[in-house]
Order: structure tokens, then C-alpha cells, then sequence
């Protein structure tokens, strides 16, 4: 009977020990904005506090950069691409390709898009904590999951898939 329920203990104990062994890994799948306003940058790294492997800069006076966002371990999120947007020129360039992290301090989004839904879990059949948000209100950047964004509202903090990554206009 002990060993039987010794393996029981085991064979629960097994999901979180893998978990946290891939240092809380969230794999997700959308796209936020380099806030960031270092005029040198926004530092794209090897690993989660490691060796800088390239800079994110804009070279423009109305253009901003884009990321898209592969995954999130505590505050730093894995990029896989960051294009920059330029108005001026109406054109978008990939400026990075690869994996790489970036803290979650550097990236941000400009709003919402009008009437955006936020939920109370990252499901789309989860309770709304807002059914119709406005698309003009600060929102805080705190983490993703799926195609999901985990944001701060002054409704208080929910999910969404509706974010606004134009730092011109206001989305629709």
C-alpha cells in the first residue's frame, strides 16, 4: 500500500517538477511595443538576464517597434521578431530575427482597441471583467498566454486579445 501510494505522490509531484524546471515557461502568440525610452535602445538578450545580442533602436521620428512575443518567464518575455514601423517611409523592416529576451519594463502597448473585451482568465469563455473597454485608457503590460495579454485596466487586471500596437491613431 505505501509503495502504491508512493507512486501516486510521484506521479503528482511530476507536472510541476517539469514546469519548474522550464523556469515557468508560458508559451504565447501575440504582438506589444517597445516603450522603451533609452535613446540607445532596448536591449534584446541571449537569455533572461544574459549577454546582449542586439539592440532595439528607432531611427525615426514618427515610427515605433513592434515585437512579437513567443513566450513569458517571470518578467522577461522570449522574442522571436521585432519590426520597426515607419510612417514617414510607410514601410515595415524587420530589425531582429532569432530568439532572444527582453525585460517586460521595455514593452508596453498604446490602448486598447475601442469596445475591446477583457476577461477574467485567458479563455474567451471566461467572465468579463470588461465587455466593452475604452480603447484610450493606460494599459500595463503584464504578461501573455496563448494568444492572450495579461493587462492592467483601471477596472482592475485582466485578459484580452485586443490590443492596440499603433502609437498613431487609435485602433477600432
Amino acid at each position: 500500500m505505501k509503495l502504491v501510494l508512493g507512486l501516486l505522490l510521484m506521479m503528482l509531484a511530476l507536472p510541476g517538477a517539469a514546469q519548474a524546471q522550464s523556469g515557468g515557461r508560458q508559451a504565447c502568440n501575440i504582438e506589444v511595443d517597445v516603450t522603451d525610452r533609452d535613446p540607445n535602445g532596448a536591449n534584446v538578450r541571449a537569455s533572461p538576464g544574459g549577454a546582449v545580442v542586439a539592440s532595439l533602436k528607432n531611427p525615426t521620428s514618427d515610427g515605433w517597434i513592434v515585437v512579437h512575443l513567443a513566450a513569458q518567464q517571470s518578467d522577461w518575455f522570449e522574442i522571436d521578431r521585432a519590426t520597426l514601423i515607419d510612417v514617414d517611409q510607410g514601410t515595415e523592416k524587420v530589425m531582429f530575427q532569432g530568439r532572444g529576451f527582453v525585460h517586460r519594463s521595455v514593452l508596453g502597448v498604446s490602448g486598447l482597441q475601442n469596445g475591446a473585451v477583457i476577461y477574467r482568465e485567458p479563455v474567451a469563455t471566461s467572465a468579463k471583467l470588461e465587455p466593452h473597454a475604452s480603447g484610450d485608457q493606460t494599459v500595463d503590460l503584464l504578461g501573455c498566454a496563448g494568444d492572450f495579454a495579461k493587462v492592467r485596466i483601471e477596472k482592475g487586471i485582466g485578459w484580452t486579445r485586443q490590443l492596440c500596437t499603433n502609437m498613431v491613431t487609435t485602433c477600432p
